[in-house]
């Protein structure tokens, strides 16, 4: 006798059952796929941005150039920030923008700061 029938004979032997684990295959299958569904909605924003460029004018100014896509008729409020060349902010604004009919806004908006920035980027931009 070996070792996996004299197991078997002392403790028994354990029928799978194709059905169960069909069945749970599927439950959990579908419950990823939710899950996944939900993240992407989550993560969803009609709003994007993309930084163009930016310019230090002086020791306590930065211009900042981005463009923003969002839905029509919406206000959209972003956020721009200076960085020193440690990347600490030194400056930071919070813009809206209101609404109108065009869906890619071109921006400049100019920043104060504390001292030299050595950047200006969008932090982030929201509806409002």
């Amino acid at each position: 006798m070996d070792q996996a029938e004299l197991l078997a004979q002392r403790y028994g032997v354990k029928k799978s059952n194709p059905k169960r684990n069909r069945v749970l295959t599927i439950i959990g299958v579908s419950l990823l796929t939710i899950t996944a569904g939900l993240f992407g909605y989550a993560n969803y924003s009609p709003v994007s941005y993309q930084d163009l460029g930016y310019r230090v004018l002086s020791d306590t100014r930065v211009e900042v150039d981005f463009e923003l896509t969002r839905p029509a008729g919406v206000d959209v409020v972003c956020s721009l920030q200076a960085l020193n060349n440690q990347f600490a902010p030194v400056g930071w604004i919070e813009l809206v923008i209101p609404a109108s009919e065009e869906t890619k806004v071109r921006n400049t908006v100019t920043l104060n700061t504390t001292e030299l920035a050595v950047t200006g980027l969008v932090d982030e931009c929201r509806l409002r």
